[in-house]
C-alpha cells in the first residue's frame, strides 16, 4: 500500500473529519494517508488517521519524512511557514511526488507582488496542485492549469443524521430562546465577520433571536446581548451541539466575510445572507437571489433578512435551492475526488 503524507500547520477540528474521510477513502483505493502538523485542535474527535505531531522545524519535518518514507507528499502550508520550501526542494531531490494544496495566493493580498512571485515558483516546483473551486484557478498560472486540480472545499458531515435531533422547540428550551424566527452567527468572532452588525440591525426586533457561538465573543459584545432580550450568545459549540444550533435557524450570516461555515449552513438548508465583500472562496456556493443574498450596504442586508424572516413562501424555496447545491456541489466525495485526482496525475507521471 503506498503511503500519502499531508503536511499541515494546525488541523482544526473540522479538517481532523475530513482527513478521517480521506483516511477511509484513500484506503479503499489503495493507499495510506497520514498527516504531520504541529498542532491537533483538541475538541474530543478521534483521529482515525495515523497522525505525528512536532514543532514546525525544517530538520524535524524531513527527519519525518525520511522516516514514514511516503510515495506522495501534499503540503498545505502557508508562505509563513519557513518549511515549506525545504520540504518541497527534500522531495523534488529524493524524487517524492509533491502536490501544493491552497487557494494559490493570499487572498488577503492578492496584489502583493513579492508574495506572489514566490507563490507561483511553488507552483512551478509542485508535481501537482490542489486548489478549492472552479473560481480560485485563476490565481494559477496558465502553463500549470495542467497540473491544477479542484477539490471543492467542505467538511465532512456524513456521520450527521438530521432526523436524530431534538425537535426544533426542545433546542430553543434547552437554550432559553423565546423568538419564533432565529438568524444564526456560527463563527469565530473576528471584527471583521461583523458580529456587531448583526446586533446593531436586529437588537429588539419583535420575534426575532440573533443566536451567536464561536470563540472569541469580548466582554463588550456580551454586555450588548445582556441588555437585550432577544439577543444570545451561547459560547464554543462542536460537533453534535453545533449541529443543534443550526437545526434551529431559520437564516444563517457572517455579515462581513464567511468561509466554510457556509457548507454546514447549506448541509442545514439555511438561506444566507452577507454584504458584498472579500469571503473566502466557500462563497462560490452561494447563488444570488436563489440560495441568499449579497447586499450592497447595511441597508439593504437588514431589508433582506427582515423580508426573508417575514416571507416564510419565498424564505422554503431558497432552503430547498440550498440543500440542492449541498448534495451537487458541497458533498465530501467531490472534494475527495480532487485529492485523488492530483495524486493518480502524480502517479501516471512518475511512470510515465
Amino acid at each position: 500500500m503506498k503511503t500519502i503524507l499531508l503536511i499541515s500547520n494546525e488541523v482544526f477540528h473540522y479538517r481532523q473529519k475530513v482527513y478521517n474521510y480521506f483516511y477511509h477513502r484513500f484506503r479503499q483505493d489503495g493507499y495510506d494517508f497520514r498527516v504531520l502538523s504541529n498542532k491537533f485542535q483538541d475538541v474530543g474527535y478521534k483521529c482515525e488517521f495515523s497522525r505525528y505531531e512536532y514543532p514546525i522545524k525544517c530538520r524535524i519535518y524531513i527527519k519525518m519524512i525520511r522516516e514514514i518514507r511516503p510515495d506522495y507528499v501534499i503540503v498545505f502550508l502557508h508562505l509563513k511557514d519557513r518549511i515549506m520550501l525545504p520540504v518541497i526542494r527534500y522531495c523534488r531531490l529524493h524524487h517524492i511526488p509533491v502536490i501544493f494544496w491552497n487557494i494559490g495566493i493570499n487572498a488577503q493580498t492578492p496584489n502583493a507582488v513579492l508574495k506572489n512571485a514566490l507563490f507561483h515558483h511553488i507552483h512551478n516546483l509542485c508535481d501537482a496542485l490542489i486548489t478549492y473551486t472552479p473560481e480560485t484557478r485563476k490565481y494559477f498560472s496558465k502553463k500549470n492549469q495542467k497540473k491544477l486540480f479542484v477539490a471543492y472545499n467542505t467538511l465532512n458531515l456524513t456521520d450527521v443524521n438530521k432526523q436524530d435531533f431534538p425537535s426544533k422547540e426542545e433546542i430553543k428550551r434547552k437554550y432559553g430562546i423565546k423568538e419564533d424566527k432565529v438568524i444564526l452567527y456560527i463563527s469565530r468572532m473576528m471584527p471583521y465577520k461583523k458580529a456587531d452588525l448583526l446586533m446593531k440591525c436586529f437588537a429588539d426586533a419583535d420575534n426575532v433571536a440573533v443566536v451567536m457561538v464561536g470563540p472569541g465573543f469580548s466582554e463588550k459584545q456580551k454586555a450588548i446581548v445582556a441588555a437585550h432580550k432577544n439577543l444570545y450568545y451561547l459560547g464554543e459549540k462542536y460537533g453534535r451541539e453545533a449541529g443543534e444550533i443550526y437545526k434551529i435557524g431559520d437564516i444563517f450570516s457572517t455579515p462581513g466575510h464567511i468561509g466554510l461555515a457556509v457548507t454546514e449552513a447549506m448541509f442545514w438548508g439555511l438561506p444566507i445572507v452577507l454584504l458584498k465583500g472579500r469571503h473566502a472562496p466557500e462563497a462560490y456556493y452561494i447563488k444570488n437571489g436563489i440560495t441568499g443574498y449579497f447586499a450592497e450596504d447595511e441597508e439593504e442586508f437588514k431589508t433582506y433578512v427582515l423580508d426573508l424572516l417575514n416571507e416564510d413562501e419565498r424564505r422554503q424555496q431558497m432552503s430547498a435551492a440550498s440543500l440542492e447545491v449541498y448534495d451537487k456541489e458541497i458533498d465530501i466525495e467531490r472534494m475527495y475526488q480532487g485529492f485523488k485526482d492530483a495524486v493518480h496525475y502524480c502517479q501516471k507521471k512518475k511512470s510515465s
